[in-house]
């Protein structure tokens, strides 16, 4: 039996959350469809300026895109029944057995430390697209993140963060003080 992978689907603008409910309702009743779909959003106090009030939001790390977990044969009957998702990231470097391009997915560990990032971290998470510069490769000694591994990034201005990489998003860091960290 195959395993399940993280599908990247692609909604409209501003409807993440609401097309996660969506999915999750519409195959509620239906037992045989096992998925699990996330949304990776972190509160965040914002100042407006010319008011000087402050308000908590949800910032969604990764604007327009719905986190799906299951079957390949679960992500058509997904395609073909949430009319809401506009449609699956492709990757384009991978071919299936007919040498079209497959679906891009992400494998279930890099999910699972994305999920815990994004739950943890104490500074905002960001989605770096281009192609870092990788350094040491490293793991959080203490703190919340304790056991986590990825890669320091210095940053121009002297701060220190720690990256993972994520299949076909690219790398999700955020800032770390140095003397958490120890080389691998």
């Amino acid at each position: 039996m195959e395993e399940n992978s993280w599908f990247i689907a692609v909604v409209t603008p501003n409807t993440e959350t609401a097309c996660k409910d969506k999915l999750e309702k519409l195959f509620a009743n239906n037992k045989d469809i096992k998925l699990e779909s996330y949304v990776p959003v972190q509160r965040e106090l914002h100042e407006w300026p010319s008011t000087g009030k402050r308000h908590w939001v949800d910032r969604k790390i990764c604007p327009c895109y719905l986190f799906i977990h299951c079957s390949r044969d679960v992500r058509y009957a997904i395609a073909c029944q949430a009319k809401f998702i506009l449609h699956f990231v492709m990757d384009r470097t991978r071919r299936d057995e007919s040498g079209k391009a497959d679906f891009a997915m992400i494998p279930h560990s890099q999910m699972l430390d994305f999920q815990r990032m994004v739950g943890d971290a104490e500074t905002p998470v960001s989605i770096d697209v281009s192609r870092l510069k990788v350094g040491s490769k490293v793991r959080v000694k203490s703190g919340r993140l304790a056991g986590m591994e990825g890669y320091l990034v210095q940053e121009p201005k002297g701060k220190t963060k720690l990256a993972i990489r994520i299949n076909m998003l690219g790398y999700a860091s955020t800032e770390i003080p140095i003397e958490l960290l120890e080389e691998i």
